[in-house]
């Protein structure tokens, strides 16, 4: 019999439940009858609020309170990076890739972008307090980084992740020490209001 829930308590019950058979089963076998089990609600409750399978997975994701990626604070900036890379390689081997993939190839226009918005912005949340802690420890200038550039290493794993299905270590120091820390020292250095040339 389905526990009958409402308003704040149904969805977070459904949220759970999405992400509990994610884990379990991946995205391409997530189904509504397995999520309506979990939540202990009806498939009817679920087809009202969602009608496709991509956007029931990506209101699940935008209801997650917090990327699933903890900051690392090694002590370096270079380390925090690379380890924040082997975190984000290991989870999306595993769990996101299959996600993202199906979420985009089962969403509308409109899903779709929202997605790539919420993915970007957590990205460069991710990334922020990397840079304060290299700030604070002076590896980094004062002078602004721009979210675009803080979402860089999250967008290039995820780049290399979703076309080329992984990614070791090699590439991911030449993510680091390539792409990623020569742009934020010169960005951080930048005079205030100026970009780099």
């Amino acid at each position: 019999m389905a526990t009958r829930r409402r308003g704040a308590d149904l969805e977070a019950a459904i949220h759970a439940a999405v992400q509990s058979e994610l884990m379990a089963h991946g995205y391409a076998q997530l189904t509504f009858e397995g999520v309506a089990a979990a939540a202990e609600t009806s498939k009817a409750v679920l087809y009202r609020r969602w009608p496709t399978k991509a956007s029931m997975v990506f209101a699940s994701m935008v209801g997650a309170d917090s990327s699933p990626l903890h900051t690392p604070d090694t002590g370096s900036l270079v380390d925090d990076l690379t380890q924040l890379l082997r975190d984000g390689n290991e989870l999306f081997m595993h769990r996101g890739r299959g996600m993202i993939l199906g979420i985009l190839s089962g969403a509308d226009e409109t899903t779709a972008q929202a997605m790539r918005e919420v993915i970007f912005r957590r990205s460069a949340d991710v990334v922020g307090p990397i840079v304060e802690h290299a700030r604070a420890r002076g590896e980094l200038g004062p002078s602004p980084i721009p979210t675009r550039a803080l979402a860089l290493p999250m967008d290039l794993l995820r780049n290399e992740t979703l076309l080329r299905r992984s990614l070791d270590d090699a590439g991911i120091a030449e993510i680091v020490g390539v792409c990623v820390v020569p742009l934020f020292r010169a960005l951080s250095s930048a005079d205030a209001g100026e970009g780099p040339p």
